[in-house]
């Protein structure tokens, strides 16, 4: 990540026929949140392959996939966490799927960076908060 942006992810990593997602903290029963992994090319997906006991299949990200998911249920937060190197960061960076499919329709290199899942303390699921590289991250409630 770089100021506040990455590569644009262009896959996804599928456990059959759904993509790979890392365990969130739900804050709200009205306000679920849908994250999935996604990688800007084969090295990242590969490093992610390498520490995982998964069978995961690389599959591409594609456009008709992001609005269909938009569409469904738009009230919740969808994300795509982008260019995970394991399930189990501290750390990881995340854009909307609305960012992520303005960044393939202007065919950007990059995307915004909007978010960010901090790994809970003794616990395996991630918390989402806000994030803006030009000011402090803000956890979402």
């Amino acid at each position: 990540m770089v100021d506040g942006y990455a590569k644009t992810p262009r896959y996804v990593l599928k456990e059959g026929s759904y993509p790979s997602c890392p365990s969130v903290l739900q804050t709200s029963s009205d306000n679920h949140a849908v994250v999935i992994y996604g990688f800007s090319d084969k090295p990242e997906y590969d490093a992610f392959l390498s520490g995982s006991s998964l069978a995961l299949t690389p599959y591409p990200l594609v456009k008709g996939f992001l609005k269909n998911q938009i569409n469904v249920d738009s009230g919740s937060l969808k994300l795509v966490v982008l260019d995970a190197g394991s399930s189990a960061e501290q750390c990881l960076y995340a854009a909307t799927f609305q960012s992520v499919l303005k960044s393939f329709q202007s065919d950007l290199e990059c995307v915004t960076v909007s978010h960010r899942l901090v790994l809970e303390a003794s616990s395996p699921l991630y918390r989402i908060e806000a994030f803006s590289f030009f000011s402090p991250a803000e956890p979402l409630s």
